[in-house]
């Protein structure tokens, strides 16, 4: 318990510097790192690839280089994905037809997305870049609606938040306070994923950890 406060702790400093007026440019990126060097000390090592694609789309966020963030970004949740996926304890799924419900709103989610954000993208190779990573990304908001873990939906849902309002910013028009609206649910969406899957895969073997010697 301790240690989690700890991490927790550490990881709410670090995210809280990337707001306050310091001459430290490369700030955003610490909160991910330090979450990939804890999943990678748990020995979780799906997670920590997932943490470390998303840390490396926090790197190229900085630098402005829209592609490769879209494109690291994408593999973070391609890895989400097959977490989520794996993780199928039956008695912590909804029914069927509620799962069907989440579905049909998140697939509405992305219509809407696509309708509002993709005509007013003006290169055509990020257009569709940015409306395959809404796939995967939506994807791994679904999978992790499957579960009742509110970790997992609260973390996945303030993720596609957090990309929903970068995109308004980027092709439809400037946010106020735009660091604020984007990287808040990012950094705690990113943190609620982090504590929901390292609890659950704490007790899979397969693929997520491997026990220390």
């Amino acid at each position: 318990m301790r240690q989690n406060a700890l991490l927790i702790s550490i990881y709410v400093i670090l995210a809280v510097l990337e707001f306050l007026p310091i001459p430290f440019p490369a700030r955003m990126i610490f909160p991910l790192l330090w979450l990939t060097v804890c999943a990678m000390y748990q020995r979780q090592w799906a997670l920590t690839a997932a943490l470390f694609f998303s840390f490396l789309g926090d790197v190229m966020g900085w630098r402005n280089e829209l592609i490769p963030q879209v494109g690291f970004f994408a593999l973070a949740q391609i890895v989400y994905i097959v977490i989520l996926c794996l993780l199928r304890p039956p008695k912590t799924t909804w029914p069927l037809w509620f799962r069907i419900i989440l579905l049909l709103l998140v697939a509405s989610v992305y219509g809407v997305a696509m309708n509002w954000i993709f005509p007013r993208v003006e290169d055509r190779f990020i257009a569709w870049g940015i409306a395959v990573y809404a796939v995967l990304l939506l994807g791994m908001c679904y999978s992790a609606l499957r579960h009742r873990n509110a970790c997992l939906m609260i973390g996945a849902t303030l993720f596609v938040v957090s990309d929903f309002i970068l995109g308004i910013h980027l092709f439809v028009q400037q946010v106020p306070h735009s660091t604020l609206c984007i990287m808040v649910p990012y950094y705690l969406g990113q943190l609620l994923l982090f504590v929901g899957m390292s609890r659950a895969c704490a007790h899979t073997r397969y693929l997520f950890n491997m026990p220390r010697a």
